[in-house]
């Protein structure tokens, strides 16, 4: 529940910049697997991790694409 709360205020107060984006979401998905793991079956805890981890990679690989040709990580917004 902490998580979310922090991601919650996170994506409220500093949503300008993307990094700041990404890092709530990933507290957000921090959130979702503490509640989830004891309703969600091995098999299918296995597929929302995987999930996760890739949509973290690639978050990371756009802010770093974006830092690259347009030189900020405000380049979204």
């Amino acid at each position: 529940m902490i998580f979310l709360f922090i991601s919650m205020f996170m994506l409220f107060f500093k949503w300008q910049r993307f990094i700041f984006i990404l890092i709530s979401l990933e507290f957000l998905m921090l959130s979702l697997f503490l509640s989830l793991s004891t309703v969600l079956s091995e098999m299918m805890f296995f597929y929302f991790m995987c999930f996760s981890v890739i949509s973290s990679i690639l978050g990371m690989v756009v802010m770093v694409g974006n830092m690259k040709i347009y030189g900020n990580d405000q380049c979204i917004f």
